[in-house]
């Protein structure tokens, strides 16, 4: 299951349990060097070091595996190391097989997508939600996993049965009315795995191994509950502010159910998708159904996401868990497949940004990130320094620190800058990237900007070769003391403001605190991390709420406590 809110600070506010501009440049050339072996290697062993947690990858290409490998350890404790053996969690990469064996039921005639929950669950306030609505996240139902203290407390180590967990937030008010919009939703995955259970006959997980993996001959992927004994069962571990490493919270995989709780190889992972992929699991149609767009849920259809990569069409969805990450990637064009499973929840890079990698270089687009670093004069640098108009109402600053550029869209978090030639430099821990856009006199007019999904760049226009600092606005003790409190930015997860001597602190739940400063009695800011606070402060007292800049976003958070 992917938790919402995953990143430097919040993670990202997008599918999760969890998840412009002119002058344009060339992209990446497409005629890269055959993959190697020993190049996948390479790159693995350099997200992840073999004494630590790692990462379980398989890459293959037009239905051949032309890389199967791991790096780290699949039980720090007892020193084993991670295999291609190894069985991890899938989190909400679970999501398109549960999905999947809802089609399979409708091929069968057993179900419609606009069947109503009315047919299962009759007396439910939620019967009018449609089995379409499920599958994209459009039926309203709050996902249970939003519950405050749901789940990092008590409740995810509870053991529950089906409908003990449908309990959980059956009665709960609707989010919004159904269909009407997108929200990532936990809840309604738990509900297709019901509907699958009644109509089957069988456990959810029996069903898809059954009627789906089996036929493929997809092996090691199952619920496998945490009482028996499994060979190669990895250990989850993830990142504590204090103390480093640690193991990952126990919680019961009854509760992530079809939205979350299948394990499997990273090897039955690729099986899977190049079946699913390439017509061995589904009927057209019903697959078509799978990846369709649509006009409410954008490019989210039934547990998967059609994007693109560096231009190219791409299908995929990530998970996250307690103690584990995880990313599935096709491409339809190329055959590409590349599974990364991770026991290292909150490690940097995540495994999305290696599968994206390592499915550009298997399909003949490499990011520039596979380009040497080069050293640049410091004069070239300062050259490059400065403050460029993206548009009407946001910036990129690039900014020359301890003899480092620094890369910093408005509202955004500063990244290091790596020059891999005189004009192109790759992000740290990204494969973002950018170039100079020099004119014939050799000055600096702009600055192209790549995104990972993208082939056309977003261009920047140098409007100033200084970069403004931001002015602290010196507050009164009285004056901090009107923001302090916690504000919900969405059920289950706040921000909360708080003083430690003179110095005002933010924290998030679940992540470490960092100190915002003051720009006015109304608005606090990060400039490294990208934060900026607006308070809503009547004549006296304190503040009502907050609005939260962050990437782009804008999240309104009301006041919940004194």
């Amino acid at each position: 299951m992917k938790l919402l809110l995953r990143s430097t600070v919040f993670s990202a506010l997008a599918v999760t349990m969890t998840l412009t501009g002119c002058n344009q440049a060339e992209s990446p050339a497409a005629d890269s060097p055959a993959p190697q072996p020993n190049y996948y290697q390479s790159v693995l062993e350099s997200v992840y070091s073999a004494d630590m947690p790692g990462a379980t990858v398989v890459v293959s290409r037009q239905n051949e595996v032309i890389f199967s490998g791991a790096v780290g350890m699949a039980d720090m404790e007892m020193a084993v190391p991670l295999s291609e053996q190894s069985i991890m969690r899938l989190a909400s990469v679970t999501k398109q097989y549960t999905a999947a064996a809802i089609m399979k039921l409708v091929e069968e005639g057993q179900l419609a997508l606009d069947d109503t929950l009315a047919k299962f669950w009759p007396d439910s306030r939620y019967a009018d939600v449609t089995i379409h609505q499920l599958l994209n996240h459009s039926s309203g139902i709050p996902s249970y996993t939003n519950i405050p203290g749901y789940v990092t407390g008590d409740p995810m180590r509870r053991h529950v049965t089906t409908e003990e967990l449908l309990d959980t937030f059956m009665d709960l008010e609707p989010d919004f009315p159904a269909g009407s919009a997108f929200r990532y939703n936990n809840s309604g995955y738990v509900l297709l795995g019901a509907i699958i259970e009644k109509l089957s006959g069988q456990a959810w997980d029996d069903y898809i191994a059954e009627a789906l993996l089996a036929p493929a001959g997809i092996e090691q992927t199952r619920y496998f509950p945490a009482e028996p004994i499994l060979r190669h069962r990895a250990r989850g571990y993830q990142i504590d502010a204090e103390q480093g490493v640690v193991n990952a919270p126990w919680i019961s995989l009854s509760q992530p159910h079809a939205a979350g709780a299948l394990k499997a190889t990273a090897l039955a992972v690729d099986q899977w998708q190049r079946a699913l992929h390439q017509g061995e699991v589904l009927q057209p149609e019903s697959y078509a159904a799978m990846i369709r767009e649509d006009e409410v849920t954008g490019e989210y259809g039934y547990g998967l996401l059609t994007s693109s990569l560096a231009g190219m069409p791409m299908i995929s969805h990530d998970g996250g868990i307690h103690g584990f990450n995880t990313s599935a990637v096709w491409l339809p064009e190329s055959q590409v497949s590349v599974v990364v499973l991770s026991n290292f929840a909150g490690h940097q890079p995540m495994p999305s940004t290696l599968a994206y990698r390592l499915a550009a270089y298997a399909a003949g687009q490499p990011f520039p990130i596979e380009d040497e670093r080069i050293e640049l004069a410091p004069e070239t640098l300062e050259h490059y320094q400065g403050t460029y108009q993206i548009n009407a109402n946001t910036q990129r600053t690039l900014t020359v620190r301890d003899g480092q550029l620094y890369s910093q869209r408005q509202g955004g978090t500063a990244s290091r800058a790596y020059p891999v030639s005189e004009t192109t430099f790759v992000l740290e821990n990204s494969l973002v990237y950018f170039t100079m856009v020099l004119a014939d006199n050799g000055s600096v007019s702009g600055v192209n900007f790549f995104q990972v999904n993208s082939a056309t760049p977003e261009f920047a226009q140098r409007v100033s070769d200084q970069v403004a600092t931001r002015q602290r606005a010196e507050l009164r003790k009285e004056q901090l003391e009107r923001l302090l409190g916690a504000y919900e930015l969405q059920p289950g997860f706040l921000i909360t403001l708080r003083l430690e001597g003179e110095q005002l602190l933010a924290q998030a739940t679940g992540q470490g605190a960092f100190p915002v400063y003051p720009e006015s009695e109304t608005r606090v800011y990060n400039a490294e991390i990208g934060i900026e606070m607006e308070f809503n402060l009547a004549a006296e007292g304190p503040a009502t709420s907050l609005t939260l800049f962050q990437s782009g976003l804008e999240i309104p958070a009301p006041r919940i406590t004194e």
